[in-house]
């Protein structure tokens, strides 16, 4: 009998999800993890943003639902990628990626895409599954007037206003201060991704799923996972399941979506301390309002982990001696572009990597101000008397013993 198929486990760091965790968080207004985070964004955005917000996500779990939108579409993106992938993703793609997100029924969503059934008709429909997710989301009972409704139907008459809507929202939550927080927060969450990564490399998936409080047991010797709700997947069926670290997904949701029939790619966004946007932010701000060369600010852990990787050491010694572009690089470690693009952006997170344009192409350089603080950051960070411990220790997976 053949051993059971692997699990395919990437450990990225992206705001493909976090931008919208963070726009649920800001309109929602119940208490929450971030609050502190929250009364700072909330005096940051343009005057008229709730207004344009609330036409694309008139109740706040519409966010979490709008990532859903992206759902074809790789999963390490950096906000551009978002951003330019939404604008210009075609209308009825778009329209079909949002109803299956609210509407987890294919024959349903088809029915509403191809006009076959009115919005009205679908709602009004008592053996429509999912009643009370409906109502969470302001769609039941049905009411024509309501703003739920409305977004709906505008979504379903014409879906390339609504799309050039909700890239609007997005660019403009970006512009007016997440891109700082989005700054601040990404080395934390990468040097969490490192950490993450190693306690998959030198421990069981059951292991990894409890430290992680995920909401699905893997079954190893089956070669299956089982989530919560629905029936097992088995583990040839998954193109890739991706762990995210997250600074917003206080309510721990996650994300399946089907890439082709009967395979999956899942998405599994992981809070581990659901305070972090505080904490980064207000670090942000000391950091952005000291004006003393010498407080440059370095993540000693971010640095060493990044630097730890033989290619980014081979890149960041590259880097060192002359400014290059990415396509070089690439030619000259004989790698691809992709994984050049995941190496420089973990750089980049822990602070090494400067860009300078230069005729239609960025050339990279290492930042000489991080090197130089690195000595004092790296004292501070071992032989601080405060501050939480990251004990991973290398060991034999069992497997080997």
């Amino acid at each position: 009998m053949a051993p059971p198929a692997s699990l395919p486990i990437e450990f990225v760091v992206t705001p493909r999800f976090e931008a919208f965790y963070a726009l649920y968080a800001l309109t929602n207004n119940a208490p929450s993890p971030v609050d502190r985070w929250k009364e700072r964004a909330l005096v940051r955005l343009p005057r008229d943003f709730d207004r344009v917000a609330k036409r694309v996500a008139p109740v706040p779990l519409f966010w979490p639902l709008l990532a859903d939108a992206l759902q074809h579409t790789s999963g390490e993106m950096t906000f551009d990628e978002i951003l330019s992938t939404v604008r210009e993703m075609p209308a009825e793609e778009l329209k079909a990626n949002i109803l299956s997100g609210i509407f987890h029924d294919p024959a349903t969503v088809q029915s509403m895409v191809t006009g076959k059934k009115s919005l009205k008709q679908v709602l009004t429909n008592d053996k429509l599954p999912g009643g009370e997710l409906l109502g969470h989301f302001g769609l039941k009972p049905y009411s024509a007037d309501s703003h739920a409704a409305s977004a709906m139907v505008r979504l379903l008459s014409n879906p390339t206003s609504f799309r050039d809507e909700l890239a609007l929202v997005l660019d403009r939550f970006w512009q007016s201060g997440f891109k700082h927080d989005w700054s601040a927060l990404e080395p934390v969450l990468r040097a969490e991704s490192l950490h993450l990564k190693d306690l998959h490399e030198n421990g069981s998936l059951g292991e990894l799923s409890r430290e992680l409080n995920l909401p699905i047991a893997f079954d190893e010797k089956a070669g299956e996972f089982q989530p919560k709700a629905g029936a097992a997947i088995k583990f040839d069926r998954v193109n890739c399941l991706y762990v995210i670290p997250s600074g917003f997904n206080t309510r721990r949701w996650w994300a399946k979506y089907e890439t082709r029939p009967q395979r999956f790619s899942l998405y599994f966004p992981i809070a581990r301390e659901a305070a972090s946007p505080n904490k980064i932010v207000e670090h942000e701000r000391q950091t952005r309002e000291s004006s003393l060369p010498s407080q440059h600010a370095v993540n000693a852990e971010s640095v060493f982990r990044a630097l730890g990787d033989t290619t980014r050491y081979a890149i960041a010694s590259m880097l060192a001696r002359t400014p290059t572009t990415s396509a070089e690089l690439a030619r000259s470690l004989k790698v691809s572009k992709p994984t050049i693009t995941h190496h420089v952006q973990t750089l980049r997170a822990a602070g090494l990597i400067e860009e300078e344009a230069d005729r239609g192409s960025n050339r990279l350089s290492l930042n000489r101000e991080t090197v130089a603080a690195l000595s004092d950051a790296a004292v501070e960070h071992f032989f601080s008397s405060t501050g939480d411990l990251a004990l991973v220790t290398t060991r034999k997976r069992k497997s080997e013993l």
